[in-house]
């Protein structure tokens, strides 16, 4: 596909070609813009596992907003293709530039991979492990002193919750990348920020040098260097370097994830203070990226809701039903590119990088920030007092039985179309507390249902599992039809939690039994299913 018609985009060149797809310079037609492209490999929507998992790491990626990182202008899927579409960016990458100039002075070294650790410290904040921080994942824009740099490839992202990853011979995994491997990626032990910590502290090692930590042909030495060798001290590599470096990367990179530096931007403030104990002054980093401000992201092609499940009431009369449960099964299969309202505004990067001309793209994984946080969001929120407006006239107008006693709240999305906060239900046992959002369409409220799953690190569930017994979400039917999603989650094994969309209503509704654990969510099951308590009108 290295011309024509993708959608609205018109192909004009391969940029460059990965294990999981391609990335293409591209026209879109309808925004007017000229765009990177990536488009995954054909099949891969066709995965009901990985198709929703791309879809939750994509609405993570929207939920970034530091600088250096790079805008999603949309995501999705078009004619049974996942697809990415990100700003095209022009620089050089780390990897070039250490390949042509060799080790660079230290404050330039220590002010790129400073613009790199806040780019991880971000993702870290939102739950998202990198797992390939190396020199070619490292863009560098503008001039030596006032360099601006990217952290891209977010390609192989993962929740650090997840026990799911590629593995060490996954398709498209290159030779290079042991080089920077934190010894925990060569075990079973866990992955965590820490291990972003130890590829950082690699890069540093080899700006500051010239040359990588370790040394040696093939998978076997690498992997023994890094779990039993003690890199060398970056001064008996190079003479001439601030003394005061050699601790600050020999800690970054300890064997074990317990010694090294708690977060990227704690070795990075060390670094730094190094460099001044040494006499030497840091270089400037700038906190605004170039360009125009990022737009905000689409999801587009998400509308095929899968097969419909059991719950939530009988299926019209002669309509055969899957074997999935109460719950359903989540989608598979393409579907038809719908547009569909774009989500919560921030931004991470998946990109395939060249030396001249370098294609941003971004997958990460998902992670809901806290309801009322005020930190991190790109787009102004609304904080203006409740009021009882018209739409929020309507959703009261709607609300099931077992919802009473609601106040006005606060919107916390620029979506929404009003926010209520109820009391107890008047239907015991049941919820002790009630949130009743709405949103502009059924597409805002399952972007937002997909947040909360995303907060909540919750699985989806296959077709023979369903809540109370298992925690996860899926679908729900009503006469046959799917009506919406349904979450049910215990948290911090303390709060029973269950929420679910209405898509003809475009709401949103979370129950909660503060303490209630296993039992309160077997009771917000009970309750969620008679209709009389759930259903809006």
């Amino acid at each position: 596909m290295e011309s024509g018609q993708f959608g609205a985009y018109r192909i004009e060149g391969l940029i460059g070609r990965g294990g999981m797809g391609e990335v293409y310079r591209a026209y879109d037609t309808e925004h007017r813009r000229t765009v990177a492209l990536k488009v995954l490999s054909a099949g891969l929507a066709g995965d009901a596992a990985y198709r929703e998992r791309f879809r939750r790491e994509a609405h993570a990626a929207a939920r970034l907003s530091e600088p250096h990182v790079v805008p999603i202008h949309r995501y999705g899927e078009v004619e049974g293709r996942l697809f990415l579409d990100m700003r095209l960016v022009t620089g050089s990458d780390l990897g070039d530039l250490l390949h042509a100039q060799g080790a660079l002075d230290p404050a330039r070294s220590v002010s790129i991979t400073g613009q790199v650790a806040r780019a991880l410290d971000a993702a870290h904040a939102e739950g998202l492990v990198h797992r390939d921080v190396k020199p070619s994942n490292v863009l560098v824009t503008g001039e030596p002193g006032d360099e601006f740099v990217y952290l891209v490839d977010f390609g192989i992202a993962w929740s650090s919750a997840s026990t799911e990853g590629p593995s060490l011979t996954q398709t498209g995994s290159a030779l290079g990348s042991f080089d920077y491997m934190a010894p925990e990626r060569f075990t079973e032990a866990p992955v965590d920020a820490r291990t972003d910590v130890y590829a950082l502290a690699c890069v540093l090692f080899e700006c500051l040098t010239g040359r990588r930590p370790f040394t040696g042909e093939g998978l076997a030495k690498m992997m023994y260097a890094h779990l039993n060798t003690p890199a060398p001290r970056v001064s008996s590599v190079r003479g001439g370097l601030p003394p005061a470096l050699d601790d600050v990367v020999a800690r970054g990179l300890a064997k074990s994830p317990a010694d090294r530096w708690p977060s990227a931007g704690a070795m990075a403030t060390a670094a730094r203070a190094a460099l001044t104990s040494g006499g030497v002054t840091p270089q400037h980093e700038s906190a605004v990226a170039p360009g125009p401000p990022p737009p905000r992201p689409q999801s587009v092609g998400f509308s095929d809701p899968g097969p419909p499940g059991v719950w939530g009431g009988p299926a019209r009369p002669g309509t055969p039903l899957p074997d999935a449960g109460r719950w359903g099964s989540p989608p598979t299969g393409p579907s038809a590119p719908v547009p569909t309202s774009p989500a919560t505004p921030r931004w991470v990067p998946w990109v395939l990088a060249g030396s001249v001309l370098v294609a941003l793209v971004v997958v990460g994984v998902a992670f809901l920030v806290d309801r009322g946080s005020s930190g991190g969001t790109a787009a102004p929120t609304s904080t203006a007092a409740p009021t009882t407006s018209a739409a929020e006239a309507g959703l009261r107008a709607v609300l099931p039985a077992g919802v009473a006693e609601c106040s006005s709240a606060e919107l916390t999305d620029s979506d929404q179309t009003a926010a209520l906060t109820c009391g107890p239900s008047p239907v015991q046992p049941g919820p002790q507390s009630v949130e009743v959002r709405s949103y502009t369409d059924g597409a805002a409220a399952d972007d937002q249902f997909l947040l909360e799953v995303d907060r909540r690190d919750l699985p989806p569930l296959s077709s023979d599992e369903s809540c109370p017994d298992e925690t996860g979400y899926a679908y729900w039917s009503s006469d046959g039809q799917v009506a919406g999603r349904v979450g049910c989650a215990v948290a911090g094994g303390r709060d029973a939690v269950l929420f679910w969309t209405s898509s003809d209503n475009a709401t949103l509704t979370v129950l909660t039994v503060p303490g209630g654990g296993q039992d309160g969510l077997d009771d917000l099951t009970d309750w969620w299913e008679d209709e009389a308590n759930s259903r809006f009108g």
